[in-house]
């Protein structure tokens, strides 16, 4: 396999889309089709469904199988270039939920770049099902996340913990203390923020369809703009989006659960990391101490 045959095959797995991923690969359709196909031809296997009409692709099962795999060799690659480098810095490869990357840890990567010149930070955006996978084959060194899954080799430890608000439109007949069973689901843009906030959620909502389902909390920003459209967010998603619109935030009557962020770390990490990773570690628990 070529290195630009499996960056070409994650992308149009994250993308979707063999077009979209050509235009952020800077590459033409018919190029990228090409590399698929000489993957798909050492692989002696197909790796995308290909249906006329459909705007997105899939993945065969066979496809599903490789992934991982795709994750570990571009990972083992970049290992090996560091080694090739003989850098005097170390690269932490940090995989977290897209509201973690984009507001609650800003300012902490910010000053850890300054008061760590031999430190480089690879940071990754994921769903939290995905960090578990890709910290399992060790893609990533360490991963935040919502909610806690059961693997036999990856440790989980509570960070922080945030309550849980009403974000709406600021024009919005809302008010503090309401009681969920005041709001409609066909006003709310639901994301599903962990397994006890769906229990919570179902609890006053089981079996209706919410107006639309995004997930990631900087979506939001898109479809709040209508007065009387709800979401149900924590404060860190409320200060990543307080700023681009026209918004207000009020406590409920019932509230969900706190919302946990966990780290996720591996028993037993690449050698040489654990020293690095434990450190990081350090520095993420003085700087959720300063959120509370």
């Amino acid at each position: 396999m070529r290195l630009e045959q499996v960056e070409t095959f994650l992308a149009v797995v994250e993308y979707q889309s063999i077009s979209l991923a050509a235009q952020k690969l800077y590459l033409g359709q018919s190029t990228v089709s090409h590399r698929l196909q000489l993957l798909e031809q050492e692989l002696e296997n197909r790796l995308f469904l290909r249906q006329r009409g459909l705007r997105h692709i899939s993945l065969t099962a066979y496809g599903q199988a490789f992934l991982p795999i795709a994750h570990r060799w571009l990972a083992l690659w970049r290992d090996t270039q560091r080694l090739k480098e003989k850098a005097d810095y170390h690269v932490l490869t940090v995989g977290s939920v897209d509201i973690i990357n984009n507001s609650t840890f800003v300012p902490f990567y910010q000053q850890l770049l300054v008061n760590s010149p031999h430190l480089r930070l690879d940071i990754r955006t994921h769903h939290s099902g995905e960090i578990y996978s890709l910290l399992e084959n060790r893609t990533i060194d360490i991963g935040f996340v919502f909610g806690i899954k059961r693997y036999p080799d990856i440790s989980s430890t509570p960070v922080f913990s945030e309550e849980m608000y009403l974000l709406c439109h600021a024009d919005s007949d809302f008010h503090d203390g309401m009681s969920p069973e005041q709001l409609s689901p066909a006003q709310e843009i639901f994301i599903r923020w962990g397994a006890d906030f769906e229990i919570w959620h179902d609890r006053y909502w089981a079996n209706q369809r919410p107006l639309m389902r995004v997930n990631t909390g900087s979506m939001l920003e898109h479809y709040l703009n209508v007065p009387g459209r709800w979401s149900i967010v924590p404060m860190s998603c409320i200060r990543l989006l307080r700023h681009k619109q026209n918004l207000a935030w009020y406590t409920l009557q019932s509230p969900p659960p706190p919302f946990v962020c966990y780290q996720v770390t591996h028993r037993y990490p690449k050698p040489n990391y654990a020293a690095m990773i434990n450190a990081f570690s350090q520095e993420v628990t003085r700087f959720a101490q300063g959120l509370h």
